[in-house]
């Protein structure tokens, strides 16, 4: 770790990006994804929620980490869960109504199903989210899927420093 305030040692950009990535490594083994990504605006890091800061594939799927194209925020299904507060469920991407994803997740990234979990500050500011994509076809989520993502939002949330909410 390297000193980088007056209190506390925080880890440097590498050490929690690997962090972050052995947690999504669970995630995607656990859910059965074809992609999981945490996505965070943390500035002062270099972090935008434009790129993911980790990411996890499964062989064959495309990286997300050098695309920047996509103003995630407006996308539909982010104002969902900025309304909403809590961890959106999509079952089919092609057919997801009012909080559909940006059209380029489905044709670039191939995400035909998703769950999206946010990332909450202690200000309410949603700081940024985990993504978990599916990319072989529409899909319902068991409840070990979902508790699964829930375990690696509360584990990003503490790297993060950042509370929890259920």
């Amino acid at each position: 770790m390297k000193r980088t305030g007056t209190v506390t040692d925080e880890p440097d950009n590498e050490t929690l990006v690997a962090r972050m990535t052995a947690i999504l490594k669970v995630l995607l083994k656990e859910a059965g994804a074809s992609r999981t990504t945490v996505r965070v605006d943390l500035p002062a890091r270099g972090w935008s929620v434009n790129t993911p800061c980790a990411e996890t594939l499964a062989p064959g799927m495309v990286t997300m980490m050098n695309d920047a194209s996509v103003d995630h925020r407006r996308a539909p299904s982010l104002r969902w869960i900025e309304k909403n507060r809590k961890t959106l469920i999509q079952e089919d991407s092609l057919n997801a109504g009012e909080a559909a994803p940006p059209p380029e997740l489905i044709k670039l990234f191939g995400a035909r199903a998703q769950m999206i979990g946010p990332l909450i500050g202690a200000d309410d500011y949603l700081v940024g989210w985990i993504s978990c994509h599916f990319a072989d076809s529409p899909r319902q989520f068991s409840k070990a899927e979902q508790d699964a993502l829930v375990e690696a939002r509360r584990a990003v949330s503490g790297l993060l420093g950042l509370p929890f909410k259920e």
